[in-house]
């Protein structure tokens, strides 16, 4: 019935009058403002981080709305509502605000639900970025086409919107970014790629475990840089940023300064170091989220042990959750499957989901443990010198959301509290 009205004429008119509305008891603040939309399945809070660092530094005072927080010049607000999109009168709201206090441009973490519900009506965008797009959200938009279709929808915005130039940075590494590239008119565009010829290209990429090397290829020389990001799949970040930064007219010695000195994001790739044991904390909660996570910690792991400790959410994607536990049976050397935010669905039956891609015998090295706290505390208990620990899914979030409500947690209060 909820897909049914959605998808109805009378939706779309409600959704799109309240946006609307938001815009103009707002004053229409985006056609004042330079006006950046990231997208994609994964690594949109990261490359809105880093662009904000390149616009703020470069560019002037710069909004910043994601997942995680909200910031206004350096100015920093929690986003505690675990929305990516907020709705549209407090979007247009804060941009407003923004505006008030100075902002000339803008960086809004995009998602295929706001989109899909008209929270960026009357957002008028001057570029749009796309990370990635692979399969997600699919309970809610019913296959992955449609879900593909539904992020196309900022970049359509854009074409038709009254800014002067129309502009769009997406990855030649991923199909859609490869397709949309060819296929879709803008006045300015670049893309970006590890594996293959692009307008911006890494080359030579060296992992750490506290830092992130390569270079990057463009206009026929290359450029060394540094960052504190760790793992292949935030080059892909840093390159979209990057691009955003060299098509908005910076020099990229300048983003390069930018980059460098940009500090790690809570809850994505963080690293502590804590009982003699490297422990890793990410937001990673898809199959490819996993996959690159840990394809990067089998990279720097010299021989040492992997544990993981992930679950699924609750009341999204099933059919994602035997995948996720395919990747991790593939990718550590220990298996624990625990609670991520079953919300109200049955917090046992998720884990028997999960269970069903896992291909070993509980015992040694797979556990099932439904407290996460208690999966924490087996995962440092089972442990040696030097062992890598992955606390995935729940990356920077304050609270969880149980069977029985919200309740407080965070992953790396708790490890710093063993």
């Amino acid at each position: 019935m909820k897909d049914f009205l959605r998808k109805s004429i009378f939706y779309k008119i409600y959704k799109k009058s309240l946006a609307n509305i938001a815009t103009i008891i707002n004053g229409k603040p985006s056609q004042g403002m330079f006006i950046v939309g990231v997208t994609g399945t994964d690594g949109k809070s990261t490359t809105c981080n880093l662009l904000h660092k390149i616009y703020n530094d470069n560019l002037g005072k710069t909004l910043l709305v994601t997942t995680i927080s909200i910031k206004i010049g350096d100015e920093e607000i929690d986003n505690n509502s675990k929305m990516t999109s907020l709705n549209p009168f407090k979007l247009q709201k804060i941009l407003a605000y923004a505006k008030e206090k100075g902002c000339k441009y803008a960086v809004l973490e995009v998602s295929s639900h706001g989109l899909d519900q008209y929270r960026f009506e009357g957002v008028e965008f001057d570029m749009g970025i796309l990370t990635n797009i692979t399969p997600e959200h699919l309970d809610y938009h019913g296959d992955f086409e449609t879900y593909v279709e539904t992020k196309k929808k900022l970049f359509d915005s854009i074409l038709l919107n009254s800014k002067n130039e129309k502009l769009a940075v997406l990855p030649k590494d991923d199909r859609t970014g490869r397709i949309w590239y060819e296929d879709i008119g803008f006045d300015k565009s670049i893309d970006f790629s590890i594996n293959t010829n692009a307008g911006i290209k890494a080359n030579n990429i060296e992992l750490n475990f506290d830092k992130t090397s390569f270079e990057v290829f463009y206009l026929g020389k290359t450029y060394p840089v540094s960052v504190s990001l760790l793992g292949k799949f935030n080059v892909y970040n840093i390159l979209a940023s990057f691009s955003a930064g060299l098509i908005s007219g910076i020099k990229i010695e300048d983003i390069i300064v930018s980059l460098e000195n940009f500090l790690p994001l809570s809850g994505r790739m963080e690293y502590l170091f804590h009982n003699n044991k490297n422990w890793f904390i990410d937001f990673a909660h898809t199959p490819n989220g996993l996959e690159s996570v840990l394809t990067f910690l089998k990279e720097i792991s010299d021989n040492t042990k992997i544990i993981t400790v992930f679950g699924a959410p609750g009341n999204r994607d099933k059919f994602k959750r035997p995948q996720m536990g395919e990747k991790v049976d593939n990718l550590s050397d220990v298996v624990i499957i625990t609670d991520d935010d079953p919300d109200t669905e049955d917090k046992y039956q998720i884990i028997d989901e999960i269970s069903k891609g896992v291909n070993r015998k509980l015992g040694n090295d797979y556990y099932i443990i439904p407290n996460r706290a208690n999966a924490i505390d087996l995962a440092n208990e089972i442990s040696n010198s030097g062992d890598i620990i992955l606390l995935a899914g729940k990356g920077h979030e304050k609270i969880q959301v149980t069977n029985f409500g919200k309740v407080k947690w965070n992953d790396k209060e708790y490890v710093c509290g063993l």
